[in-house]
């Protein structure tokens, strides 16, 4: 599961924040002025009717330390989940604020990682450390103001001693970690965008053995599914040993040969969108990977296996408009989706709708 969580609020928009966190379903929502993150149990999920409790009361955090503050990001750590980046911003106000929060205390943690206002991306790398890109200190931004260096940082440690794993060019338009934990493994990834508007992949793990991934630079990492790395081609398509793989399809690529010593990995077709219609997002859930496509007729929901020669897929019936794949579970093998003003969960059957 790709622990980054799309910004939000409510009511249902194009930028959820959820996640499932193994048998619980981690939901932010505002209401006047109550902003809470609240989750509830699977089980009652998937009989339509949630069961929430709070995780964080968002207004109550900003109210003890004079800020207004609204959720737009959340990175909890597994398997407890306890321990969460929360990332909060001001309405009106640039930047976002980084801090620790224990979901168990019900606070902010004690000499927890901490970042002022800015430009700040950041994942958990593992108990102890996060991997970072933010305003560090001086050659820390591009010329354009964004972060270029990915760092790994200790807590308790001061950040700006914090060293640096990964960097981009001067000129680079920007650098983005990903980290994925399930079944299939735990992967950690940054890409960089550069001045062109290239993105370049790395894949590394935990001796920070960088491998660049061999994806044509307009492809786009999209998650993590089985194993394997999936991905949306950009217009140049990508020529491989086994053919060219046309622009626009999702592909995949084993983790465990890339990351050996031969650092080579053969990718794979695993979904090619019907005519007038391209990949949004792809969400990986145990066996199934949920696929949100878009075209001028609307937008669909697919459902994606993996298989061997092909990847069997099938549509999922939702009411007609626009849609966001916001989450899915590797436990449950559900999703979450947004469909105009009403939350779905998708898979194991009936769709089911819940109310926040």
């Amino acid at each position: 599961m790709a622990f980054l969580i799309v910004a939000a609020a409510f009511p249902a928009s194009a930028a959820t924040v959820a996640r499932f966190q193994d048998d619980n379903l981690a939901l932010y929502s505002e209401s006047g002025d109550a902003r809470v993150l609240r989750s509830s149990p699977l089980t009652p999920l998937l009989r339509g009717k949630p069961d929430w409790s709070v995780t964080a009361d968002i207004a109550a955090l900003g109210k003890a330390e004079k800020k207004s503050w609204h959720l737009v990001d959340a990175d909890c750590l597994p398997p407890t989940f306890a321990r969460c980046l929360l990332f909060l911003a001001e309405t009106g106000k640039p930047g976002v604020t980084l801090r620790e929060y224990d979901a168990q205390a019900g606070g902010f943690a004690p000499n927890g990682f901490a970042m002022p206002p800015g430009p700040t991306q950041a994942i958990w790398y593992d108990d102890s450390r996060i991997l970072i890109a933010a305003n560090t200190g001086p050659g820390s931004l591009t010329s354009a103001g964004v972060p270029r260096l990915l760092k790994l940082w200790t807590r308790g440690q001061p950040v700006y001693a914090a060293t640096t794993i990964l960097a981009a060019p001067l000129d680079a338009r920007g650098i983005r970690p990903f980290f994925s934990l399930s079944g299939g493994g735990l992967f950690h990834a940054a890409e960089v965008t550069t001045a062109s508007g290239a993105h370049e992949l790395y894949h590394f793990g935990w001796a920070q053995n960088f491998r660049r991934s061999q994806l044509p630079t307009d492809a786009r990492l999209l998650d993590f599914f089985q194993g394997r790395a999936v991905a949306v081609l950009g217009d140049s398509g990508w020529m491989t040993p086994e053919g060219r793989h046309a622009p626009g399809s999702l592909v995949a690529y084993p983790m465990a040969p890339l990351l050996g010593p031969a650092s080579q990995t053969l990718p794979e077709l695993a979904y090619t969108p019907p005519a007038g219609f391209r990949i949004i997002a792809a969400k990986a859930g145990r066996d199934t990977l949920y696929i949100h496509l878009r075209g001028a007729s609307g937008d669909r929901l697919v459902s994606l296996r993996k298989g061997a020669p092909s990847w069997p897929a099938g549509n999922i019936a939702l009411p007609a408009g626009p849609l966001e794949l916001v989450a899915a579970s590797d436990l449950a093998d559900v999703a979450l989706v947004v469909s105009g003003s009403e939350f779905h969960i998708v898979g194991r059957g009936r769709t089911r709708t819940i109310t926040p």
